[in-house]
């Protein structure tokens, strides 16, 4: 007996503590584990869900932002180029919520406000010097010039460069 029980003591020690270590096992650290795998989804869930939001809002803001500067700058061209005012207009209202080409309106009305319009002015100002100095032919060449540049501001500044040489000399 004194052999049995030299190898069914440990035997059972090691039966036990096999079967205390699947009981922490089944009945504890699995379910906390399970619980925490399912809150680690949920925060990873509502995380994106916030980013989601947050880049929306952004978004809003940033479409928001470029809608009142493009506006501001047309309501600037109204008076003295009513006819940029409303190609700034139109392009606010085919952009409507596309932020993209929001930003492209509050782009060329920023660009027709501070670089065409001053040189357009001035052109238009010099081909009336040269018409009142009898130079009707040239004032029609910058007018022209005027006319066809339409609204890019670098043919613009071309007509400037013209109406300059014109008055000049």
């Amino acid at each position: 007996m004194i052999g049995a029980g030299t190898f069914l003591n440990p035997l059972l020690k090691i039966v036990t503590t096999v079967a205390i270590l699947a009981a922490f096992y089944f009945f504890i650290l699995r379910p906390v584990l399970d619980t925490t795998e399912k809150l680690g989804g949920e925060v990873g869930r509502q995380i994106q869900a916030q980013q989601v939001g947050g880049n929306q809002g952004t978004s809003d803001f940033e479409l928001d932002l470029a809608r009142n500067r493009a506006t501001s700058f047309a309501d600037s061209l109204r008076s003295n180029w009513p006819e940029a005012f409303r190609e700034v207009r139109t392009c606010i209202q085919d952009a409507d919520r596309d932020t993209r080409a929001m930003k492209r309106c509050d782009d060329l009305g920023r660009r027709l406000l501070t670089q065409a319009q001053s040189d357009r002015t001035f052109s238009l100002s010099y081909a009336d010097t040269l018409d009142s100095q009898g130079s009707s032919g040239e004032a029609d060449r910058v007018r022209a010039c005027i006319a066809g540049a339409g609204f890019q501001v670098g043919r613009i500044q071309r007509c400037r460069d013209l109406a300059d040489r014109l008055v000049f000399g």
